[in-house]
């Protein structure tokens, strides 16, 4: 076993290798760290590497192992793991990809950070993103590079949660999505990204974009794997506002079933089509019939109107944006990027009757949305619509034409909270990866991840890597 080979483990295996005594979990974190020095400085997915504190977790754990302590059957024990720079950890600073926050130390960790580490996983470091979660990376960052294809997107804003998962810099990294952020970075990058429903995983401790529309969950290379790292995660946090009380408990692992049948997709043929490149589309519908031969039925639905959904991100996002940035802007307005910058200053002048108008579009989307699943388990939807060149500014279509229609796939179930599970179903004619999303009724995270392990038993894509 070498270096090269073991970053492409899966949990499964991890822990079984290190339950076995065939790997410690200093060597898991060696190879990791081997890997990320040699590929890391091209590809420029961390912010900040903690090789130390890797080193010294995993001899906690190896010494736990020998003496038969606490971490036995964790269920992320020995797993190399890392977070988006938006997760407060105790002594260190969160940056969330600004400069406008300074250098100050977290007094705590985020409530997600001391549930991986109580399952036994392994923190690495913290990865780039965009600055604040937004559109763009702030002008002192070094915009990390997909590692499948230089030139196109890596994703937003959990670009370097996407990279450093698909060129195995880690097993998994956590992501937030606020308007597409796990979707569109596992899209772009070939992962398996879950946005659970929204207040199912803590957000306390997590730099807000918009908290309302805030979530936090797993990237990583199979459903398998994100159902584990979901598994962590989730749970009631007394101490976050958001948090679900109703929270039911997650399995450990993926309950694999033999069929889909009686499982219902729906398939609104105009959404999955219109204003999407073609070949992505085709892409779709060639993974809906993988799924449709597990035994899953597609069936037409019609998807209430996106439109006036779309005007309400916008309106009470940024309002929510500025409410997250009151200690610094507009006190440090200089020290923001121009994207950022301009939402903020927006924000600032809206009219409150147009955030009420806001308020009632996004119960509107949301009420008729929920009506879909009564004849469907799972809605079918694109993610990235178009094959989007690297750094594109999803607030500046002229970057790239098709990024205007991009936020149709993904905002609407932000304002609804719905869970939705991303996945790679082929590759353009560029060589870059193609993603799918199931989006599911509020609570239906294993029924999305037993629809696309389904997917993953019949096909292949979620085992290709790059060659980097």
């Amino acid at each position: 076993m070498t270096s090269k080979t073991l970053p492409w483990h899966d949990i499964q295996t991890l822990t079984r290798l290190f339950d076995g005594g065939q790997l410690s979990a200093l060597e898991i974190v060696d190879a990791q760290l081997e890997r990320i020095a040699a590929l890391d400085p091209s590809l420029q997915a961390f912010s900040v590497l903690w090789p130390e504190r890797a080193r010294a977790t995993a001899r906690k754990l190896d010494a736990a192992k020998r003496n038969e302590g606490a971490f036995e059957g964790a269920a992320l024990r020995a797993v190399p793991i890392a977070l988006k720079d938006l997760c407060d950890v105790k002594g260190e600073p969160t940056r969330a990809g600004t400069t406008a926050l300074g250098d100050r130390p977290a007094e705590s960790n985020a409530e997600v950070v001391d549930r991986l580490e109580a399952n036994g996983a392994i923190l690495l470091g913290k990865l780039k993103m965009t600055e604040g979660a937004f559109v763009e990376h702030h002008p002192s960052v070094t915009p990390p590079v997909n590692p499948w294809k230089a030139d196109r997107w890596t994703g937003i804003s959990s670009s370097g949660s996407g990279v450093a998962v698909a060129a195995g810099l880690c097993t998994a990294a956590l992501g937030t999505d606020t308007g597409g952020s796990i979707r569109y970075p596992s899209a772009a990058c070939g992962l398996t990204g879950l946005k659970p429903t929204h207040g199912r995983i803590s957000i306390r401790g997590v730099y807000p974009l918009a908290a309302s529309l805030d979530h936090i969950g797993p990237m990583a290379r199979s459903a398998e794997d994100a159902a584990r790292v979901f598994h962590a995660l989730a749970g009631y946090d007394a101490g976050d506002p958001w948090s679900l009380k109703t929270n039911p408990a997650v399995p450990s692992t993926l309950t694999r079933v033999e069929s889909l049948k009686g499982r219902r997709i729906g398939v609104d043929e105009t959404y999955l089509h219109d204003q999407v490149d073609p070949e992505i589309a085709a892409a779709m519908d060639t993974a809906l019939g993988v799924l449709e031969a597990a035994g899953a039925e597609r069936v037409a639905i019609e998807l209430p109107s996106v439109a006036r959904s779309l005007g309400a991100w916008g309106l009470l996002g940024s309002a929510e944006m500025a409410r997250a940035h009151r200690e610094t802007f507009p006190a440090k307005a200089d020290q923001y990027g121009k994207a950022l910058r301009a939402t903020l200053e927006m924000a600032l002048d809206h009219d409150p009757r147009a955030v009420a108008e806001g308020w009632e579009a996004r119960t509107e989307f949301t009420r008729r949305f929920a009506a879909v699943f009564e004849s469907c388990d799972a809605l079918a939807a694109p993610v990235i619509p178009g094959l989007f060149p690297a750094n594109t500014n999803l607030a500046d279509p002229k970057t790239y034409p098709g990024t205007a229609t991009a936020a149709r796939y993904t905002t609407p179930f932000n304002l609804t909270g719905s869970p939705a599970l991303t996945f790679p179903v082929g590759f353009d004619r560029e060589g870059a990866p193609i993603g799918l999303q199931l989006i599911g009724r509020h609570l239906a995270e294993h029924d999305l991840l037993q629809m696309g392990d389904a997917y993953q038993q019949a096909s292949d894509w979620h085992l290709r890597h790059p060659q980097i």
